[in-house]
């Protein structure tokens, strides 16, 4: 899953498509709703796409037993959808947004809640450091360094709404489990 994940992400950077795709939130609210969707997929150039890419593995590695492909695309559109939602809802002050970031905080969130359980220590702390930087990033801006080379700013109110698109999708699938068994 996310070696596919990344070559599209790359075919559509290579391909130029990021003017198409972007959210923009003018754009949507004059129609063009796909870009609540497709902003997450698109990015500011290579060098962050290549961050992007390699979050991606590193968080599918934390959470072997949690993320599986159905998960994964399932996830990746829902928390796709809640970071374009939650920015024209709640972030009127945004007016622009790329990158699969937003969902890559929905995997992190909805992968330590799936391993919770089993290990709640290290879940629990994982879930407590991402929250950390969440609230971190929301008061004060990017973390050192976290901008160099990126071309352009940090959007944490993505991350947010990507972490609690994660948080449900997590929960609920953790409550579901737990009926079966």
């Amino acid at each position: 899953m996310p070696l596919v994940l990344v070559a599209a992400l790359v075919t559509f950077q290579a391909a130029g498509w990021t003017p198409a795709l972007d959210y923009r939130r003018t754009a949507v609210l004059h129609g063009e709703v796909w870009r609540l969707l497709t902003g997450s997929f698109v990015h500011l150039g290579w060098e962050h796409l290549a961050r992007d890419g390699l979050g991606l593995f590193l968080i599918w590695a934390l959470f072997p037993d949690t993320l599986d492909e159905r998960t994964g695309i399932e996830l990746l559109f829902a928390s796709a959808f809640a970071v374009g939602a939650g920015l024209l809802a709640f972030s009127p002050q945004i007016a622009w947004y790329v990158g699969i970031s937003g969902v890559l905080f929905g995997y992190f969130c909805a992968g330590a809640l799936g391993e919770l359980p089993q290990r709640p220590v290290y879940a629990g702390a994982l879930l407590l450091g991402m929250i950390a930087v969440i609230a971190w990033t929301l008061h004060a801006g990017a973390l050192p360094g976290e901008t160099h080379g990126l071309g352009g700013k940090v959007v944490p109110q993505a991350h947010l709404y990507g972490a609690i698109s994660g948080a449900a999708y997590g929960s609920v699938r953790t409550r579901l489990r737990a009926r079966r068994t």
